[in-house]
């Protein structure tokens, strides 16, 4: 599963919240403290000092506050207390001062000839400030990541029949019919829940699916089988026909269009099985597959006044099955026939590469996308069944080639196929 699957998502809000309601909670403690120490201890320690000035005016033998948390100092012309050297620099005010080992805090303050020092132990006041504020705050704090733990951990359980039908439709290999249906019987997911409902609906539109592509194939691989009959024997019949009136160019038209039908026929034969089963590939030098291809079609060339010509620019090897290579160059090197109507036709072997180029009328940009598509032609009186460049576009996606097309109306069109 990817870093940026559901669950990880998940995951990750929750650590965050998780880090958010810490920082939140020990900001609000520091407020807190800060809040206690510089406003509500500091004010209650002025409120002190002016309680016991007024104390002192009405009694000037009133002793010092001296409780279990506050303890006060006098030096004046009638009382003179032991003061710390520390405490005896310091200005008035508020201070936080240490003292041997602990560290009170001292609020100061003169008037005329006197001067008063309370010092305020705090260390009492936050042990009943932790338990009576940190403690329940710290039993808030673990409710609430229970309570978020487990509302992940739920989440995550109800997300994961999910996430493993994410995971096995990712790695089904659409590439191959046979295999594309998905395994997902295995699959736990509560009933009537969402993720039922999708499993049930995937398998169906699988089921479906691969009915489909099945009865495709069948009624591919029969076509073409009970269509190889009847063009057998209407050979044959050209052949007799040209035996008893000699050699005419309606014939010849005749004897070009069951080579194309015939073609045609091996194709779909070819991709049917091909779709169904991977076939053997092995190297093959595509300079020799395209000169036996030139010396085959010459003859339809010839007829048509085309210049069928190859241009070897390097020695080209490519891993393929051979049937696979032939239909595919056969095909475009037909198109170019068929469409060029009088010019030459190039077969050019680069590295890597074969372009397929004539000097026919060339096209529109959006006659070009339209040629892309099964059982389109080009506009041109030639027969043709419309699936040359269709063809030769399911072959490349197939195996993971490059085809690209470009074409300029009175400026011929060029095919590439970059492998």
């Amino acid at each position: 599963m990817k870093k940026s699957g559901v669950q990880h998502r998940i995951t990750r809000v929750y650590l965050i919240q998780l880090l958010l309601i810490s920082m939140a909670t020990v900001l609000g403690v520091w407020v807190t403290a800060n809040i206690i120490e510089q406003v509500l201890v500091k004010q209650a320690l002025i409120k002190e000092a002016e309680h016991y000035w007024s104390l002192l005016d009405d009694n000037p033998s009133q002793p010092r506050p001296n409780t279990r948390h506050l303890l006060g100092l006098l030096t004046s012309d009638v009382v003179s207390d032991d003061i710390p050297e520390v405490l005896q620099v310091m200005p008035d005010g508020y201070h936080r001062v240490e003292l041997g080992s602990e560290k009170p805090i001292v609020y100061i303050e003169s008037r005329d000839a006197s001067r008063l020092y309370l010092v305020f132990d705090e260390q009492r006041v936050s042990v009943l400030a932790f338990l009576f504020g940190i403690l329940p705050l710290t039993g808030v704090l673990l409710v609430i990541y229970i309570t978020s733990f487990l509302g992940w951990k739920k989440s995550r359980e109800l997300l994961s029949p999910l996430v493993q039908l994410s995971d096995r439709l990712r790695q089904a290999p659409v590439d191959n019919p046979g295999l594309a249906r998905p395994d997902l019987s295995d699959i736990e997911a509560d009933a009537d829940s969402e993720v039922s409902v999708l499993l049930g609906a995937l398998e169906r539109y699988a089921d479906r699916l691969v009915t489909f592509v099945e009865r495709e194939r069948q009624f591919t691989r029969d076509a073409s089988h009970e269509l190889r009959t009847p063009l057998a024997v209407f050979r044959a019949n050209l052949e007799l026909l040209v035996s008893q009136t000699g050699d005419r160019p309606l014939i010849r038209r005749m004897e070009d269009t069951v080579d194309d039908m015939e073609a045609t026929l091996e194709t779909l034969l070819m991709l049917a099985r091909t779709e169904q089963t991977s076939q053997d590939s092995e190297v093959i030098i595509v300079n020799d597959l395209a000169v036996n291809l030139m010396e085959r079609l010459s003859p339809l060339a010839e007829r048509k006044k085309i210049r069928l010509q190859v241009r070897q620019r390097a020695l080209m090897r490519v891993e393929a099955p051979e049937a696979v290579l032939t239909i595919l160059l056969n095909n475009l090197v037909r198109n170019a026939i068929n469409y060029s109507g009088s010019g030459e036709v190039t077969i050019v072997i680069e590295n890597g590469a074969v372009q397929v180029v004539d000097a026919g009328v060339g096209m529109e940009r959006s006659e070009l996308d339209r040629m892309m598509k099964p059982f389109q032609r080009g506009e041109s009186g030639e027969s043709g069944h419309g699936l040359g460049l269709a063809i030769v576009q399911r072959l490349c996606e197939r195996y993971h080639w490059d085809v690209m097309v470009a074409s300029e109306p009175g400026q011929g069109t060029q095919v590439e196929v970059r492998f």
